[in-house]
């Protein structure tokens, strides 16, 4: 069972591994169909052998070679006179191209090497080729083998810096977007501190004028007025600014409301979740109806990142001074959210911390994970 769920797991060729096997099979055949090896089925069936295994280049290169390299012995040593097919060469050199530019450890590529040399000296030793090759001919054995492994390490290379560029772009990408957004931070705190400053000045002349002269005390209110206005304004155009969340900008922050329409989105996405509420539902602070959809939100979101599809309750429990929450999980495919290493319960435990609350997350007796917390109800 485990053999079967590793070959599931086994990811599927690529378009341009099918037609390099396709094509370099076509050609075997072909070659075995002109030259005729008796019996002529085994002489088709070495070709398909030695060339069909490399639409798996990419996720197993060592193993294709090695299949590849057996079947020439094989073939080699049941076989007299010269080869009915090439086509092992060119897969013997594929596929040590593949091992050295896909493996990433360098000890376990460079089995390629030997295990091709290897195996193409000894199926000439067989007298697959001939008899034993001389000097020259081992020499451009080596070259040949050698100059693919060589080629595919070095593309490997070439990719590796390639990559730590791309990752050094964006990094310093991320910092100047950083340090802009400070900026913009500390035009807000300007914004905010000058506009306030102006509003406060002026209120306070309006009360003072409002019994002696409430002319010019309303004069002073349409400054704060018109002053709260642009400060408004401006703080919209910033904040814009700062966010990075498309068109969802300006729309109205969630509430418990919409719990049905995240549990229906969780289970759109694969998990099997069902809602549960228990008590009467109090009138809730905005900012802590806020927080207790995120917590949800994130929590789910950690469900179907480290346990799959597993079956999860999400209950809501309002009780007078305080609001409960639990995300409970069954055993999953997968890890359990402690063992992920993101800052998801970081998040969730600084909101609920926030609000006063407190929160509990750890595995269950039945091998499933729960987050449970508890936020104060204030009256409001």
């Amino acid at each position: 069972m485990d053999l079967l769920a590793r070959l599931a797991r086994v990811p599927s060729p690529s378009r341009s591994d099918l037609a390099l096997a396709g094509l370099l099979a076509v050609w075997a055949v072909a070659e075995a169909l002109v030259a005729r090896p008796d019996p002529l089925c085994a002489g088709i069936t070495f070709a398909l052998v030695v060339t069909l295994p490399l639409m798996f280049r990419r996720h197993a290169p060592v193993v294709v070679l090695g299949v590849a390299v057996a079947a020439l012995l094989v073939w080699a040593a049941i076989t007299t006179g010269p080869p009915a097919t090439v086509a092992p060469f060119p897969t013997i050199l594929v596929s040590t191209f593949s091992a050295a530019l896909h493996i990433r450890s360098l000890p376990v590529a460079a089995l390629a090497w030997p295990l091709a040399v290897g195996g193409m000296t000894g199926a000439t030793a067989l007298r697959f080729y001939g008899p034993w090759p001389d000097v020259g001919s081992l020499l451009i054995l080596f070259f040949f083998v050698t100059g693919a492994w060589t080629a595919g390490r070095l593309l490997r290379r070439r990719d590796i810096q390639l990559r730590a560029s791309e990752e050094r772009t964006r990094e310093q990408a991320r910092e100047a977007v950083a340090a802009e957004r400070l900026r913009i931070a500390r035009e807000l705190h300007d914004v905010v501190a000058h506009s306030l400053s102006i509003i406060a000045v002026n209120a306070g002349a309006a009360r003072e004028l409002s019994g002696l002269d409430p002319e010019r005390a309303r004069d002073h209110m349409d400054a704060v007025a018109g002053t709260a206005r642009e400060a408004l304004a401006e703080m919209r155009h910033v904040l814009e600014a700062l966010r990075d969340d498309g068109d969802d900008r300006l729309a109205p922050q969630p509430t418990l409301d919409r719990l049905p329409e995240l549990v229906e989105q969780a289970r759109a996405g694969g998990l099997p979740v069902r809602l549960v509420e228990q008590g009467e539902r109090p009138a809730l602070p905005a900012g802590l109806e806020l927080a207790a959809f995120r917590i949800v939100q994130e929590a789910l979101t950690n469900v179907l990142r480290h346990a799959g599809a597993a079956d999860t309750e999400v209950r809501v429990v309002y009780g007078g001074a305080e609001l409960g929450l639990e995300v409970v999980n069954g055993p999953g495919a997968a890890q359990s959210p402690a063992a992920g290493g993101g800052h998801g319960l970081l998040g969730m435990r600084e909101r609920a911390r926030l609000y006063g609350g407190a929160l509990h997350a750890g595995p269950i007796t039945d091998g499933g994970y729960a987050v449970r917390i508890r936020l104060p109800v204030e009256p409001t």
